[in-house]
């Protein structure tokens, strides 16, 4: 029952951190309320990566230094998430962080390379396209890889119908 359990919060966390994502990125990475976050990611990463050069041979971190701000809510929830439930539950919860960091910077990264693996699967380039939007008008798709986030921000804008 606790693996159960364990696997339930990983999963739960993993979901809510990528809300908190989508929310963070929108307010802060492309609002002047937090400077450094807000050059680093509006004016560095889609100035690198804008409507005319999406792609390049290798990925250009512009932005990493931005997601330290990320560290603060995170660790204050954990903090909590310790205090109410436990070492067991805060690790499963912060294993669903993890994971959901690393997978947004991998397949972040990848929607930026010409020469991707992922390239050959349906999915990769539809999840892409809608991150495309994103740099080609920054009022939309603010999620990286759950983009039915945005749909709930009223923030998706959907491909054209042939890229579907």
């Amino acid at each position: 029952m606790e693996i159960l359990l364990f696997i339930a919060v990983a999963v739960a966390s993993y979901y809510l951190m990528s809300f908190l994502q989508t929310i963070l990125h929108r307010d802060f990475g492309h609002r002047r309320r937090i400077q450094p976050v807000f050059e680093a990611h509006a004016i560095g990463h889609h100035g690198q990566y804008n409507g005319n050069q999406l792609r390049t041979e290798r990925f250009i971190d512009l932005d990493s230094h931005a997601l330290n701000y990320y560290g603060i809510p995170i660790v204050v929830f954990a903090v909590l998430v310790w205090l109410v439930a436990g070492p067991l539950i805060m690790t499963a919860h912060l294993l669903g962080v993890f994971v959901t960091f690393r997978l947004n910077i991998f397949l972040h990264k990848h929607y930026h390379l010409i020469d991707t693996p992922f390239e050959r699967f349906a999915w990769f380039r539809r999840k892409r396209e809608l991150h495309f939007i994103h740099h080609r008008d920054a009022r939309y798709n603010f999620a990286v890889i759950e983009f039915w986030i945005d749909d709930l921000l009223g923030t998706k804008k959907e491909l054209p119908h042939g890229l579907q």
